[in-house]
């Protein structure tokens, strides 16, 4: 009996890990498909030298992934997933980077958090002391419309003409 047990245990957590790699896989695909149709480029796993996280709660970010680059409307914005520390102590986080002088066009999730750090200005959900949510990355399509509502202040719309 033990041995049937010991084969159902391996077999179902081959399924979760299996479960797991396609849910990341579809992920990946559905944030390409994103930045394609919003004007950015998929870069993959690897931030830009331009931005840093240094100063930032992602600094020590143990893994970062599904990276996109863009300036659809002549502001630089950076978006990606990332896991900060190892283990069952770690955390995943998406997160928008922008130029800091760009603005959202439209009111954003109570939830989620602005800071400035240097020329950037980071969105994301903040670490809750208890985290009840499976993942902490956010959705592609609300992803996809803080995204598409980034806009360039008016004051330099002016000082451009």
């Amino acid at each position: 009996m033990s041995d049937v047990g010991f084969v159902f245990m391996a077999g179902a957590a081959l399924a979760v890990l299996g479960i797991g790699y396609l849910a990341e896989r579809q992920r990946g695909a559905s944030i390409r498909a994103m930045a394609t149709r919003s004007g950015f480029h998929y870069i993959g796993e690897a931030l830009p030298r331009s931005l840093t996280l240094q100063g930032t709660p992602f600094e020590r970010a143990s893994k970062v992934w599904n990276v996109v680059d863009g300036e659809p409307r002549g502001v630089r914005v950076i978006a990606f997933d990332c896991r900060v520390g190892q283990g069952k102590h770690s955390w995943r986080r998406s997160v928008i980077a922008m130029e800091s002088d760009a603005e959202f066009s439209r009111a954003f999730n109570p939830e989620m958090t602005i800071e400035s750090v240097g020329r950037w200005k980071f969105l994301y959900r903040p670490k809750a002391t208890l985290e009840f949510r499976i993942s902490g990355l956010m959705p592609v399509a609300e992803l996809e419309a803080y995204l598409n509502s980034v806009v360039v202040p008016a004051s330099r719309q002016l000082s451009a003409t």
